[in-house]
């Protein structure tokens, strides 16, 4: 579930601050977002398990897909999908740009500017 390339973009970290095959958590006005290493590649999800609220920030990256730590939930880091559980909601994801050492995340609008 990814959000259009319209809205606010807004600097979250450097590259150095997220280490390869781990993730960790910005917050963004009122949103926790979570962003991934992978693969060489960054990804930006929203860092709240749709279960029971765990944060994603802090679960295992395997394969592409990060696990919630709580009960096991699988997501994909390119679209938010749950793989292991068919009927789950999936978990938003956001733009993510690396310009230079920084990482840049772009948020709907209303989202970025209500925090």
């Amino acid at each position: 579930m990814s959000h259009p390339q319209s809205g606010t973009t807004v600097r979250l970290a450097s590259v150095h601050e997220v280490p390869e095959g781990a993730g960790r958590e910005f917050r963004v006005g009122k949103r926790f977002i979570a962003v991934f290493r992978h693969g060489g590649e960054f990804f930006a999800l929203e860092d709240v398990c749709p279960h029971a609220g765990a944060p994603l920030s802090e679960g295992p990256l395997q394969n592409g897909t990060i696990m919630c730590l709580w009960h096991a939930w699988r997501f994909n880091l390119r679209d938010g999908v749950c793989v292991n559980i068919p009927k789950a909601p999936p978990v938003p994801t956001y733009p993510l740009a690396v310009q230079g050492d920084d990482l840049f995340v772009t948020l709907p609008a209303t989202e970025a500017e209500s925090g």
